[in-house]
């Protein structure tokens, strides 16, 4: 058995403070961030990637070079996929300041009001739509949408795009002829419709959550950011976690927490170091023997993914994955230095639609990003196409699918080992389906007659239900978007309260997207962030006696 940490003498350094973070991703910036705001408060924020200097990262468009680097990703892969012919996923994870949020598409989407509703329904009060909202609100500085809904002056700074391909305005055209409606802010009363997309940047540039929450009050003397500091273990006494034990630079420290350590990993670190420290299924940590702490079943499973398609159209127009594959690079690359324009300013999607996958579903349950570019994935990441060509990224928002997350060994240093089938359930490939033939409806709309060659993919041999089946099992992949692995709430599988406190264990929470009890509609990162928020106002409000 590995014991439990609690001898100075196997550390070399020890240091206290009130709270210590542990990640400076996309929640764990913004819970350090408002928990310094007391100057009376000491945090200690450990980051086990570097600074977020680098262009892959400040640079929209080269997230084909972020995705996959094992400088700023931990690129994660999976098990075998047994429901796609047993197809093995990189996972990405952020390995830098900034989390996630310095390698992702960059797409700001809250998800759906219902999505926290059923959350606060499903046991998790305090989590509704009229509760989050407020911290949506706090943490934005958004020049779009209507103040009810939108913030004016918080951290995170959102935008539209700088630069749009002219097929995104034929997507939108295309989209509101077969019957959508054009949305001017998804993230406002509703979801559903086709709008143009709202990133997460300024002007031009990734504007990550370190941009946001960290770089901004590094000089707050209470603050301290140690980066390249990878957290082995939790440390407890007497039911309570007292700190952690971390690794920097070769050497090993110990931390203590006055009052409480706030795990931010994210959705595949997190439950692994939950597991490390003794704290998750009994029998997988005594396999692994590790001494248990605490009985948690939940933690490591009820891992979610949103499964995508893809549905493209080979074009006679420039697109920019032939752009940023060829000698204008430089054009491009000296437009967006000097001015902040241009393709090197793109994410993937220009165009969004929130739609529903039948008639007669009662609220959106597909999400499309429409994108000037075609690409595939591999193991090492992404792979750009050589031919003009826009593609279309189907997604199920609302997965039946269920993973795991478990320990490969004591070792923390192993990877961890990540089991998820992605189209085990019959009823996310018919959604799928049925998103992809509404898309492709779109795509071969009267808008898009000047500049369509053909259909690239699935291509026009792709018709029956059987043949779509098995395209998708050929070419699904994920959306990134990993959550649930320590969810909230309070039935058997929960790991975390509502206040994110986690179970039977005193001075520990989590807060990150791991927390999240079910996937909501989009992109996961806005609501990572949203989660920091809300975590910090919580230790607040415990440590007031409210």
């Amino acid at each position: 058995m590995i014991p439990r940490a609690n001898s100075l003498a196997r550390f070399l350094s020890v240091n206290s403070f009130d709270y210590i973070v542990v990640g400076a991703g996309s929640a764990g910036c913004a819970v350090a961030n408002r928990l310094t705001e007391n100057p009376d408060t000491r945090v200690l924020l450990l980051e086990a990637g570097g600074a977020d200097r680098s262009l892959y990262i400040r640079m929209p468009a080269a997230i084909i070079r972020a995705i996959g680097n094992p400088k700023i990703d931990w690129c994660y892969q999976a098990e075998p996929d047994p429901s796609r012919n047993d197809r093995v996923d990189l996972w990405p994870a952020g390995k830098t300041l900034g989390g996630s949020s310095s390698i992702n598409g960059m797409l700001y989407v809250r998800g759906a009001a219902d999505d926290f509703d059923r959350w606060a329904a499903e046991g998790c009060p305090g989590w509704s739509y009229a509760d989050v909202l407020p911290f949506f609100r706090r943490m934005e500085s958004s020049p779009l949408g209507d103040d009810r809904y939108r913030g004016r002056t918080g951290p995170v700074r959102t935008a539209a795009l700088r630069t749009t391909h002219t097929l995104a305005h034929t997507f939108v055209q295309a989209a509101v002829e077969t019957g959508l409606t054009l949305n001017p802010d998804y993230n406002g009363a509703s979801q559903e419709g086709v709008a143009y997309t709202e990133v997460n940047q300024q002007r031009g540039r990734r504007y990550n959550a370190a941009s946001a929450y960290l770089h901004p009050v590094r000089r707050r003397r209470n603050l301290v950011l140690r980066t390249r500091s990878a957290c082995h273990r939790l440390l407890f006494r007497n039911g309570r976690c007292v700190g952690v034990e971390y690794r920097q630079g070769g050497r090993l420290h110990r931390a203590e927490a006055a009052r409480e350590v706030i795990l931010c990993a994210g959705a595949i670190a997190s439950p692994k170091l939950l597991m490390l420290s003794g704290v998750g299924p009994a029998q997988q940590l005594r396999e692994a023997g590790i001494e248990v702490v605490r009985d948690l079943p939940g933690v490591g499973a009820n891992l979610q993914e949103h499964p995508e398609g893809m549905v493209g159209i080979d074009v006679n127009v420039s697109t920019y994955n032939t752009e940023i594959n060829s000698w204008k690079i430089v054009l491009h690359g000296l437009n967006w230095l000097l001015f902040g324009r241009g393709p090197a300013t793109s994410p993937y999607p220009h165009a969004v639609a929130f739609i529903r996958s039948t008639l007669d579903e009662p609220r959106p349950d597909i999400q499309v990003q429409l994108g000037p570019y075609a690409f595939s994935f591999s193991e090492e990441g992404v792979i750009p196409y050589d031919k003009p060509a826009i593609s279309a990224a189907v997604n199920v928002s609302y997965p039946r699918s269920r993973g795991s997350i478990r320990l490969r060994s004591a070792d923390p240093d192993a990877p961890p080992i990540i089991s998820h089938a992605l189209l085990a359930d019959d009823d996310d490939m018919e959604r799928l389906i049925k998103g992809c033939r509404r898309v492709r409806e779109i795509l071969n709309g009267a808008a898009f007659a000047p500049y369509r060659i053909g259909e690239r993919l699935p291509g026009p041999d792709v018709q029956s239900r059987d043949d779509w089946r098995e395209y998708l099992r050929r070419t699904a992949f994920l959306g990134y978007h990993p959550v649930g692995t320590c969810k909230m709430g309070t039935d058997a599988l929960a790991v975390t309260r509502p206040d994110l406190s986690v179970h039977g264990i005193d001075g520990l929470r989590v807060a990150d997207a791991s927390v999240m009890p079910s996937l909501t509609s989009g992109n996961t990162n806005a609501t990572a962030m949203m989660i920091g928020e809300r975590a910090a106002d919580l230790i607040q409000n415990s440590r007031d006696g409210r």
